[in-house]
């Protein structure tokens, strides 16, 4: 797995906020202010998904239009049959390069050109009309609208970018909704749990999820974000160790036995580091043929990493040709 967070058109400059230009917003609804929209305690930060169906993951579309459209036909297909099925995405839909096919690096897998804008209305657009079966949970790149640290891949300040794209009444919607979105989905049955990056996060029980105030983060180093209390190891840690993962999923639902996440990425399409964590990439930063989403049935119960990755993880492309993978 690589860490892509220093690559790009920015150089990796982690640009302060205050040296960016003023946005055109309204200034009582200055990015990440507290209070913005409404305190986002009282939203549901942990989500409990159906006990039967068809479950569909995947992670990481950063602006990518196409792979997301294919994640909603296979999610809309799945959800024709009599049980119906639930999608969850974990996080980081936005914030997606904008360069030419010519200017492309190798390490971001198959050329595409980032189009956040379009990709945000599609996903409210999938949600609206599937209410209830389609869930987007918080990732870090989200969190940089509604109080999160600056993130600096392809501009120097990737929030920013896409706000101005979208002007001040779109970005006021936009945020709002973002400031809505569980940061954990839980499938009891398949004793499975699901969250934008590694379960390093230490937790006693669901409550603590659902106090964790969004804004606090404007300053934070981005190196320091994991160390920085529960909501910035559940956004930014890209690993943990087997006892931390264990001690979060049982804090969670007792019989839960493997965290499936992305925020990092792994070129085969997944990684399986150590029991229980199963790393999942389906879009960014990944060649077509690499490119894996989980598909589950929500009554069978999970073993393992192991056996979910095995048994549940199916291509986003089966016709392209895997580059990193195995054959």
């Amino acid at each position: 797995m690589h860490d892509y967070n220093n690559h790009g058109r920015s150089g990796g400059v982690q640009a302060r906020r205050s040296s960016r230009p003023t946005t055109t917003a309204a200034p009582a609804f200055a990015r990440g202010e507290p209070g913005a929209f409404g305190y986002a305690g009282d939203v549901q930060r942990v989500v409990d998904l159906p006990e039967r169906g068809r479950l569909i993951v995947a992670t990481d579309f950063q602006g990518n239009v196409a792979d997301f459209e294919r994640i909603a036909d296979i999610f809309e297909q799945a959800a024709a049959d009599r049980d119906g099925a639930v999608l969850v995405i974990t996080g980081d839909l936005v914030h997606g390069p904008e360069l030419d096919e010519s200017e492309w690096p190798d390490y971001l897998g198959s050329f595409y050109r980032g189009d956040s804008v379009a990709l945000v209305k599609k996903a409210k657009d999938l949600a609206d009309r599937h209410p209830g079966r389609v869930h987007y949970l918080l990732g870090n790149h989200e969190h940089a609208h509604v109080g999160g640290p600056v993130v600096a891949k392809f501009f120097p300040d990737e929030a920013q970018r896409l706000e101005d794209l979208l002007g001040p009444e779109e970005t006021l919607a936009m945020r709002s909704w973002f400031r809505g979105w569980p940061f954990v989905a839980v499938a009891r049955a398949a004793r499975l749990v699901m969250l934008h990056a590694a379960p390093h996060a230490q937790i006693q029980s669901r409550h603590d999820l659902d106090r964790l105030p969004l804004d606090g983060f404007l300053d934070v180093p981005l190196a320091e974000m994991t160390l920085h209390g529960t909501l910035g190891a559940l956004l930014w840690a890209r690993t943990t160790s087997s006892e931390r993962a264990y001690a979060f999923l049982r804090a969670l639902d007792p019989d839960a036995r493997v965290a499936v996440y992305g925020h990092d990425v792994a070129r085969a399409g997944y990684a399986v580091e150590r029991e229980p964590l199963l790393c999942i990439s389906t879009s960014f930063g990944c060649h077509d043929g690499d490119k894996l989403y989980l598909e589950w049935d929500l009554a069978e119960p999970a073993e393992s990493a192991i056996d979910v990755a095995w048994r549940g993880l199916r291509p986003l492309y089966p016709e392209a040709p895997r580059v990193h993978g195995d054959p």
